[in-house]
């Protein structure tokens, strides 16, 4: 029994809300039957079909409260999410293997499991690379994880000039207006103002330069550099790859 305990609190160190598959005297928190709500398994028609992520929980998880505070309660990405107290895949669904801890995200793609997430204990950047993988192009990751560069002129949105908003692509989080955006000649999306909150900076002295790295914050993305060349209120130049960018005009909101 000491040994379970020991394995247990190790793995609920590690973000593991519930384990699952453990028995009596775990020391995972248990649930409480006055208070549980009813575990309903999810019906997989009412579901998105080419993407849908499902949050697996257990009453008395605390890591699956806090990763609801953190990242949950501020969702905006493109792949819808639910979230179920039943450890079956939903109705007519498939699950490659049976859970073993909450909080557990699952991806699915046409009714198929296709990824796994399994525990939070903060990370959030981990969280939304895990996700990031499965959403971007290899080109896309090659900017995003490893800090690359579009050539001039390839990206997108270079002549976007709608009324709308560039978001991260992987969480939806705003990141520039198009209001801030200018035609700076360079071959890369300009802005001169981020959206307040919107992006973290990062000294940069790679390739013998020495630059100023922008990320967003909400995923931890590389997005690009900032400059002081940049046209008034601000003179900085936010130069950002543009297929790290989805634009969504004003017209969807």
């Amino acid at each position: 029994m000491r040994n379970v305990r020991g394995l247990s609190l190790a793995l609920l160190s590690l973000g593991l809300g519930v384990i699952l598959a453990a028995g009596p005297g775990d020391g995972s928190a248990a649930p409480d039957p006055q208070s549980a709500p009813p575990a309903v398994r999810l019906e997989g028609k009412a579901l998105a079909q080419d993407r849908q992520l499902v949050m697996f929980e257990a009453e008395g998880c605390s890591s699956c409260r806090q990763f609801k505070v953190e990242v949950l309660d501020h969702w905006q990405s493109p792949v819808p999410i639910a979230r179920t107290l039943h450890h079956e895949a939903p109705v007519g669904w498939t699950l490659e293997k049976a859970l073993f801890a909450t909080p557990t995200l699952v991806l699915f793609e046409q009714g198929r499991e296709v990824s796994r997430y399994t525990g939070y204990d903060g990370e959030k950047e981990r969280f939304w690379k895990w996700l990031g993988f499965r959403l971007l192009t290899p080109g896309q990751r090659k900017i995003a994880f490893e800090q690359g560069t579009e050539r001039a002129f390839t990206g997108s949105h270079l002549d976007e000039k709608r009324p709308g908003t560039f978001v991260d692509p992987i969480t939806g989080a705003p990141l520039f207006r198009s209001d801030s955006k200018f035609d700076s000649g360079s071959g890369w999306p300009s802005f001169f103002d981020p959206v307040p909150g919107a992006v973290t900076l990062h000294g940069d002295e790679s390739h013998g330069m020495r630059r100023v790295e922008v990320r967003s914050a909400s995923s931890g993305i590389h997005l690009g550099h900032v400059f002081d060349d940049g046209p008034p209120p601000s003179s900085k130049r936010y130069c950002i790859n543009g297929n790290v960018l989805r634009f969504v005009p004003d017209a969807e909101k």
